[in-house]
């Protein structure tokens, strides 16, 4: 054709924007977006391998870290929704990302103060919260980092990417443990945490135009379309489904990333007590050895979800149901090996808990993200993932219930009792029917 129309199709391909994946620096801001997935899995890793055992020694128990768990991811839970609304209609994402990062990096850096129970939980309580609504600007802006169909690619490499983060606290941090007061341990780990995050902070912004009008007036009406999507939930099976299972899952996950050091040390200490304690040769005596046995099954763990991240990618872009289904049952395995394997087979114990438990993490992690994509149109990408995040903020049950039942008859019980939130979740999973990838599917 080579009348007026094809000229104006020229000139449109020409005018067009350019989608945010396909601007100048795209790779680099892809780049900055996992970079951030390493910065807040220090965090995490500071709290599993650092802070819980510090905190569970001082509080002698368990417990009330479960219950401040609870009331902080119950307070996120609260707040996604509204703050999902708020981002998508300002679109100033990367500004509020900046805001919670600053303040969980704050209150991670006055852990180890030494200024009394209150002012150690409160601390928990302020990272915990902020940490968690970090987590919903930064998966808002995944779309701005990574087309449609590699949203499931990027999503992967970020998590394997993000485990780096475990790695660089356990070879750096958890070996100065020793020789440094708790203070300075945990404002290392808060400067990791902002040398790390600070390029997202700094380069990744949110591509989609602000919505015309007042941002209170438009929350409201965005807050009564999510209460009315949620009273559509019954009709729209596959986006019910899908959020009670993801419930049920990250349930475990939350459980499992904050008491695996606890359990790690509780299974073995008496192995490691009694010079028992040995893998491929080499043998792990007392509280030193059992710290260096803690350090060997973390570097596995993290090592393989790495690995993970970056293989499982295109198979999460083509089939994320079932990436999530399979993660399902590798958790289910590895909490059956690990009450089984704890204690007594530092074998079986690598082979199970850790390997299986590395994949079941990756898997839906990786794939939940992709799911929420899928399924969200555009301009309520902040609605959907503030919907996905109620299923991660409370999905915290199964940290109390593990503190409740581990200071009551020992951390065997209390693990293989996550099995029960793991069953309901694959049961959930498994009435999931998703759209083709690249078809259209919303709620009305």
């Amino acid at each position: 054709m080579n009348g007026p129309g094809r000229h104006t199709a020229a000139v449109t391909d020409l005018v067009a924007p350019l989608a945010p994946h396909q601007q100048p620096g795209a790779k680099l801001r892809t780049a900055a977006w996992v970079l951030y997935d390493l910065a807040n899995t220090v965090y995490s890793a500071t709290l599993t391998f650092l802070f819980i055992p510090y905190a569970t020694a001082s509080l002698h128990g368990k417990t009330a870290l479960g219950f401040v768990q609870l009331g902080s991811m119950l307070c996120a839970g609260m707040l996604v929704p509204v703050l999902g609304a708020l981002v998508d209609h300002t679109t100033r994402t990367r500004r509020y990302l900046t805001i919670a990062t600053l303040l969980c990096i704050i209150a991670l850096a006055g852990f180890g103060l030494e200024l009394g129970p209150v002012w150690m939980l409160g601390c928990f309580f302020v990272a915990n919260l902020t940490y968690n609504l970090g987590l919903l600007f930064y998966n808002t802006l995944l779309p701005a980092v990574a087309s449609d169909e590699h949203t499931g690619r990027v999503s992967g490499i970020g998590v394997g990417v993000g485990y780096l983060g475990t790695l660089l606290v356990l070879s750096i941090l958890l070996p100065l443990k020793k020789d440094l007061a708790p203070a300075v341990l945990y404002q290392i780990a808060a400067a990791m945490f902002l040398g790390f995050g600070l390029p997202c902070m700094l380069l990744v912004r949110d591509g989609r135009r602000p919505r015309p009008g007042n941002a209170r007036v438009a929350m409201r009406a965005s807050l009564a379309a999510l209460r009315g999507t949620l009273r559509d939930l019954p009709r729209h099976r596959a986006l019910l489904w899908f959020l009670l299972g993801n419930f049920c899952l990250v349930d475990v996950l939350n459980t499992a990333i904050l008491f695996f050091a606890d359990f790690t040390m509780d299974t073995f200490r008496d192995s490691a007590n009694a010079q028992t304690l040995s893998l491929f040769g080499h043998e792990f005596v007392g509280q030193s050895g059992l710290d260096m046995f803690l350090l060997w099954m973390g570097i596995a763990l993290n090592g393989l979800a790495f690995v993970y991240g970056l293989l499982i990618g295109r198979w999460t872009d083509r089939a994320p149901i079932a990436v999530m289904r399979t993660s399902a049952v590798a958790l289910l395995l590895a909490l059956i090996g690990g009450t089984v394997f704890g204690g007594t087979s530092a074998l079986g114990y690598l082979l199970t808990l850790v390997a299986l438990g590395a994949f079941g993490l990756v898997g839906i992690w990786t794939a939940g993200r992709k799911v929420v994509v899928m399924l969200a149109p555009k301009e309520r990408i902040g609605e959907y993932f503030g919907l996905y995040g109620i299923t991660l903020k409370l999905s915290v049950f199964g940290a109390a219930i593990y503190g409740v039942v581990a200071d009551g008859w020992g951390a065997k019980p209390a693990m293989l009792a996550q099995g029960v939130q793991l069953l309901l979740g694959f049961g959930c999973l498994a009435m999931v029917r998703l759209p083709r990838v690249g078809s259209c599917w919303t709620l009305p």
